[in-house]
């Protein structure tokens, strides 16, 4: 009887060695299955109990199979501040479960990236009232993610910066048709004024041969006193002709002045479009005169103003200069002019305004709080760092709350022809330079003022 208990004993011993065998095998493929995702076993001290090969064939130089060692040297070198990167287990047993959702593991001098996900195994021995846990861990392979992340980062940063060269080339380009238009109108004007001239020098040429042939009709008794009135009559014609010389030369000196200006913009306009395809950060910046910028954008925008009805006014502190981006102030305050005849020719189609303005307002304000010296050499007189405050008032449509809201966001406008670039991009040059924009309107009828202000850099 006995026999046959061991003999039963045995067998079922050895069917119990081989459910073992059977599981650990079981583990070991679902170990193994695990593709890009190292499991571990490990206990509260941090001491390897069992990996699956994946796990193996990352860190095989630093841990070997079965030598137990401790998982507290991989060569972890941040963790993207979850926790100090010597603490991370740690941070990872500190509670039944928690995850560092990205570490970086130095591996050969190449940059792996993980998540860790710590699940706590119980295991308590009651022999000396101690608390022993073990812990499972699982470190997924995100390197891949990451690194496409990165990529993904690059061409985001890519696609801003083309985005940013589009948008600045299109209001160039919009900016460059408006300066065109005025080209074309003086252009058109100084032709208009040279073509009744030019008849009044063919009709003297007509008198002046109509006296010489008509001497022939004349009596020998008159002839001499006809040949006199002839001779006052003919230099009468040649100070009147010198005269209308004078005039077209000051008027072609005046408007071929003003044409060439708006050549000059144009090409300036192209050479800084130029510098931006270049990606170069040089400065371009300049001393600017005020009260020379405004005529030469009035010389541009005064064919709509014409076409309008729209008187600009000005009141503009004598001699006041800064030094800025030209071509940036240039474009972005005549855009807001050319806002500014929309929005009155808008107001007028609704109600008949019987004065249609533009006020442009330029002065200089002390910088609050600034130091001040004394000039001896200018008649004792104070000196302070002074800001510039630009105004552009229009008696136009106003604006609504939520047009004022987006008034300088990027695509918003509210014309049917609009791209919404103009004020975005001006905006965009002013804050990144320090400078300032806002704009200001009671309501729909009341009107819109823009003020700038350009803060003086002390540096």
């Amino acid at each position: 009887m006995q026999i046959g208990n061991s003999h039963l004993v045995s067998k079922h011993a050895a069917d119990i060695h081989q459910l073992q065998q059977d599981l650990e095998q079981i583990n070991k493929s679902l170990f193994d299955a695990t593709a890009h995702t190292a499991i571990l076993l490990v206990n509260h001290k941090g001491e390897l109990l069992q990996a699956n090969n994946y796990f193996y064939q990352i860190f095989d130089e630093i841990m070997k199979p079965n030598d137990f060692a401790n998982i507290q040297i991989l060569p972890i070198t941040d963790t993207y501040g979850s926790c100090k990167n010597d603490e991370w287990f740690e941070f990872l047993t500190f509670k039944d479960e928690r995850m560092l959702p990205k570490v970086e593991i130095a591996i050969n001098g190449t940059l792996f990236y993980f998540t860790i996900i710590s699940t706590i195994i119980d295991n308590k021995e009651k022999r000396l009232d101690e608390y022993h846990a073990s812990y499972i861990l699982s470190l997924t392979d995100i390197t891949n993610v990451v690194e496409l992340h990165k990529n993904e980062i690059s061409i985001s940063k890519e696609l801003a910066y083309k985005q940013g060269i589009f948008d600045v080339t299109s209001e160039y380009i919009h900016n460059i048709g408006n300066i065109i238009t005025g080209a074309q109108h003086l252009s058109g004007k100084i032709v208009k004024n040279l073509e009744p001239i030019q008849l009044f020098f063919k009709y003297f040429d007509h008198i002046k041969k109509q006296l010489e042939g008509n001497q022939q009709y004349v009596k020998e008794s008159v002839l001499e006193e006809y040949l006199k009135d002839s001779k006052r009559i003919e230099m009468s014609l040649n100070i009147i002709e010198s005269s209308l010389t004078d005039t077209i030369k000051n008027v072609l000196d005046s408007d071929m002045k003003n044409l060439q200006k708006a050549i000059n913009n144009i090409a300036t306009t192209i050479a800084y479009q130029q510098e931006l395809y270049k990606n170069t950060k040089n400065n371009m910046d300049e001393v600017v005169k005020f009260k020379d910028l405004i005529a030469e954008i009035r010389s541009v925008i005064e064919p709509q103003l014409l076409k309008h009805n729209i008187s600009l006014v000005f009141d503009i502190t004598p001699d006041l200069n800064f030094k800025i981006n030209r071509i940036h102030m240039f474009n972005g305050l005549l855009n807001l002019l050319k806002n500014s005849i929309y929005a009155i020719d808008l107001a007028n189609n609704d109600v008949d305004i019987s004065s249609k303005f533009i006020k442009i307002t330029i002065r200089s304000v002390p910088v609050e709080g600034s130091f001040f010296e004394l000039d001896m050499m200018e008649n004792d007189s104070i000196i302070m760092d002074e800001n510039i405050v630009i105004e552009v008032f229009d008696n136009g449509v106003g604006m609504d709350e939520g047009t004022l809201k987006n008034i300088f966001l990027q695509g918003f406008t509210t014309k049917k022809d609009g791209h919404g670039l103009g004020l975005h991009s001006f905006a965009n040059f002013l804050t990144g330079n320090g400078h300032l924009i806002t704009c200001k309107s009671d309501g729909i009828g009341q009107g819109t003022l823009f003020t700038i202000t350009l803060i003086q850099d002390d540096k």
